[in-house]
């Protein structure tokens, strides 16, 4: 049986909840599917049907729910003062999620629209006007859009929808391309098509995006349509991904006898982990007095040899593995002195912008997006730059705390306003 999407309701506040209907939030259709919802006042207030205020809905597309996409996510709904659908599936086999998460979606969103149809077929109290179960819809680049606004049918058509690109498949670094592949970036040109708006988490990402638009079309053997990128364009914004600060809060900086540099990333090819352990082996050839942190996600094609590049280290790997949870991360992160990037594809780099919150000196290529986010004091331009950099940083231990004002400014705190009237004005445009 394929996978089902999670549906996931709530208002306000995002937490667990019991499986009871609060209107009007209806019945999971599947065991397979699972619900989380209000609590407290706010659930007891939906439950009873008082709606003195009016509350706007989101619907959220998910189909890779796990990374920064989930980590944006998690932290963002609840502070929108929105309620929201989340329609998710597990972070894993992304090019099958792109091809048939739409189907799935789709059905689930016909089913709540219908099940809200008949439930308030004079309209919804709290929200005078309302056409549709959702004021608004959110969906990410694993998303054909076009594709599940053409299946979700009248449930979907008078919804705003916007694409967010955490990244894009036009300039993504493939190792082996096979013809099949090409559906991938022009799953991410017709979603932008279909979209009364798209947001980039960089200025990088969005003019990578649009400057590869007529290339890739160009490929086609025969039929280029004209003018893609300016129809885009004209409804593209910047608007960074924020991140919760409570667990890097709660976890002042603490450093040990050594210097401690992370590598705080997806164990995968795109962010050149050769280029990383070169650099340290080259360092502990050396004889410097440093240890080493490898922390994030691991997937099973690339964990070995990860795992040998790190054993080479000897008694200087201080860590190796995925954290058991966002305050184990947080912790790891304030023991180290240095953050290390050694991307090759990387269209913001939320893990280095968390790392600097937490404290550490943040150290990236001096190329992709990051030249948007750092000084360049904090950029490297080549290898031998990069160990010549970590070697003085090894030396003379930086102060804690330097790269902290240039995270901070992505907060939710920070960001949350502009995602606020970001969305009212998307939810105005019908």
């Amino acid at each position: 049986m394929p996978p089902r999407a999670a549906l996931m309701c709530a208002a306000g506040l995002a937490s667990p909840c019991d499986n009871r209907s609060a209107s009007p939030h209806v019945p999971i259709a599947d065991p397979d599917l699972s619900l989380r919802g209000a609590t407290g006042q706010e659930a007891e207030r939906l439950r009873s049907g008082d709606r003195r205020d009016p509350q706007r809905r989101l619907l959220v597309l998910e189909p890779y729910y796990g990374g920064s996409h989930r980590a944006v996510l998690d932290c963002l709904l609840p502070a929108l003062g929105w309620e929201f659908d989340l329609f998710q599936l597990p972070a894993r086999k992304w090019k099958w999620r792109m091809r048939g998460a739409a189907i799935t979606f789709a059905d689930e969103a016909r089913r709540l629209d219908a099940a809200w149809r008949t439930e308030f077929p004079d309209g919804e109290p709290g929200r005078p006007g309302a056409c549709s179960r959702w004021d608004a819809a959110l969906a990410s680049t694993f998303l054909n859009l076009a594709e599940f606004k053409g299946l979700a049918g009248p449930a979907i058509s008078a919804v705003p929808t916007v694409v967010y690109f955490h990244e894009n498949q036009l300039v993504y670094p493939n190792r082996h391309l096979a013809e099949w592949d090409l559906q991938f970036p022009l799953t991410n040109v017709t979603s932008a098509l279909a979209a009364d708006e798209c947001w980039f988490n960089t200025a990088w990402n969005r003019d990578a995006f649009l400057d590869g638009i007529a290339p890739f079309i160009r490929q086609f053997p025969d039929h280029h349509p004209e003018g893609l990128a300016q129809r885009v364009g004209g409804v593209s914004r910047v608007l960074a991904p924020p991140f919760d600060p409570a667990s890097f809060d709660a976890a002042p900086p603490e450093r040990g006898k050594r210097c401690r540099i992370v590598w705080p990333h997806r164990w995968e090819h795109d962010k050149d982990p050769d280029a990383f352990f070169g650099a340290t082996a080259a360092l502990a050839r050396e004889g410097l007095d440093f240890e080493v942190v490898v922390a994030g996600q691991a997937f099973a094609e690339t964990s070995g040899g990860f795992a040998v590049a790190a054993a080479a280290l000897g008694d200087r790997l201080a860590h190796i593995g995925e954290p058991e949870g966002r305050d184990a991360y947080a912790r790891l992160l304030a023991g180290a002195d240095v953050a290390v990037s050694t991307a090759v594809n990387e269209f913001f780099g939320l893990a280095m912008v968390e790392a600097a919150y937490a404290g550490c000196f943040p150290l990236v290529p001096d190329r992709l997006a990051y030249p948007e986010i750092y000084p360049q004091e904090m950029r490297y331009g080549s290898g031998e730059a990069l160990v010549a950099r970590l070697r003085s940083l090894i030396i003379e231990r930086p102060a804690a705390g330097q790269g902290r004002a240039l995270a901070e400014r992505f907060t939710i705190d920070a960001l949350a306003p502009e995602y606020r009237a970001a969305f009212e004005r998307l939810a105005s445009i019908r």
